[in-house]
């Protein structure tokens, strides 16, 4: 069974590269005042320290809007790809 190129996506967004979207939000937004060490250092500090002060879930914070941002850019791209696979295909530059 073929898996949906959809849901492949959403799966990779939330297991893989949400969490480094937190830490780079955290990164940039922290506030570094002069004489203090930065809380944020590094992406395994951030990672370990969010772990540590929030728990697991916290890494998956802001997965709603994110989501929103991304799927319909994803379904843009699905769709121009199956049109332009399709015509090229129609037009015998593929093989189907």
């Amino acid at each position: 069974m073929k898996g949906s190129p959809l849901l492949s996506t959403l799966s990779d967004i939330v297991f893989f590269s949400l969490h480094l979207d937190v830490v780079k939000t955290r990164l940039q937004k922290q506030v570094i005042k002069p004489g203090q060490p930065a809380k944020y250092r590094g992406i395994v500090q951030s990672i370990a320290l969010i772990y540590k002060e929030e728990g697991f879930f916290a890494l998956w914070k802001g997965i709603t809007p994110r989501l929103l941002r991304i799927m319909p850019g994803q379904a843009i791209t699905f769709m121009t790809y199956e049109a332009v696979s399709s015509g090229l295909t129609s037009r015998g530059y593929f093989s189907s």
